[in-house]
């Protein structure tokens, strides 16, 4: 009986040099500079308001 394997690749070995990651990824077309809108509308931290109405839910749940 013959065994499959599959063969190790190290991340240097994946050619992505004609590939757009984030085209690929998210559907998102650099040149239509759709990536940098979508950056500038994402906040990394949020809000005071919604971090208590959050603590405010998790603690119902218990």
């Amino acid at each position: 009986m013959g065994r499959n394997s599959t063969p190790f690749l190290s991340y240097q070995q994946i050619k992505t040099d004609t590939i757009d990651l984030y085209e690929d990824a998210w559907g998102l077309y650099h040149e239509f500079e759709d990536v940098i809108v979508l950056l500038n509308e994402v906040k990394t931290v949020p809000k005071k308001r919604l971090t208590k109405r959050l603590i405010r839910r998790i603690r119902q749940l218990k």
